[in-house]
Parts: C-alpha cells; sequence; structure tokens
C-alpha cells in the first residue's frame, strides 16, 4: 500500500473537501473546506492531502511556531481519513509520513497535537506515535506532546 502526502492544489481542491468522517466523529475537527480557507489567510500552514495509491483519502494540516514564528515546535490542527478508508493502517502510514516531514525541519524539537479526549482512534494513532497527554486546552480539548 504505498500511501503518500501532497499539497493541496486546485485540482485537487473537491477531493479533498468532499470526504467524510464517520457521523460520530464530525464533532471532532472542522470540515476541510475551512481550514483550507484558513490556510489561505496564513502562510505558516501547511495543509496537505494523504493519497492511497491514486485516491485522495485524507488530510492533514500543520504549522511551525504558533508564536513569534518559533521554529522549535510544530502543531499538528487537523488529520482526518475518509469514513471509507478508515481502519486500514492509512492513518498510522500517513502520521509516519508528516512527522517526517516535520523533522526536516532541523530547528523543530517539538510536535503537538490537540484532540477531544472522547476520540479513542485519535487518541490510539497519536499515542502509537509518542505523543503523551500534558494538558487541556480552554476547549477542552487534550495536548498532546512528542520530543523530535
Amino acid at each position: 500500500m504505498e500511501v503518500k502526502l501532497t499539497e493541496i492544489v486546485y485540482d485537487i481542491f473537491h477531493d479533498v473537501i468532499d470526504l467524510e468522517v464517520e457521523e460520530a466523529q464530525e464533532e471532532y475537527l472542522p470540515s476541510n473546506l475551512y481550514s483550507i480557507a484558513e490556510a489561505s489567510f496564513c502562510s505558516s500552514f501547511h495543509p496537505r492531502a494523504i493519497w492511497q495509491e491514486e485516491t485522495i483519502v485524507g488530510f492533514l494540516m500543520y504549522q511551525f511556531g504558533i508564536e513569534d514564528n518559533e521554529q522549535h515546535e510544530c502543531t499538528i490542527w487537523r488529520f482526518m481519513i475518509d469514513r471509507r478508508y478508515q481502519n486500514k493502517g492509512i492513518g498510522k502510514a500517513a502520521m509516519a509520513l508528516v512527522m517526517d516531514e516535520i523533522s526536516e525541519n532541523e530547528q523543530c524539537e517539538m510536535v503537538e497535537i490537540y484532540y477531544d479526549e472522547n476520540n479513542i482512534a485519535a487518541k490510539k494513532l497519536y499515542t502509537f506515535y509518542g505523543f503523551k497527554v500534558v494538558g487541556n486546552r480552554d476547549d477542552g480539548d487534550v495536548i498532546a506532546e512528542v520530543i523530535l
């Protein structure tokens, strides 16, 4: 199974915004359309399409240095796999790819991710990659970090 990440370009825009999570997961993250719009206003966001072979199956977005452009920290803001492609190992493969991509920034020492504590699938995936819970955000989401 070949999984890859690519930048979001116009030719695949509609495929990315048409991706859907399971109905029970919808409350955990904003739409891909919202995220891509958000990225269009902030050049430090890095939105990516997740592909399996020749099919777009997911979306993720990360950002280096939320405050004062601190390149030693990175936040993964979005990570989703379309409902039709979940539980096939694509999320694990895509997480490995994004962690490799983030690691290419030699200044980056730590990656953080936020998720709803009731999102068991997210918790399992992020724990698999070494993320440890360090607190909670004001909105109640869990803050998890991993040192590179």
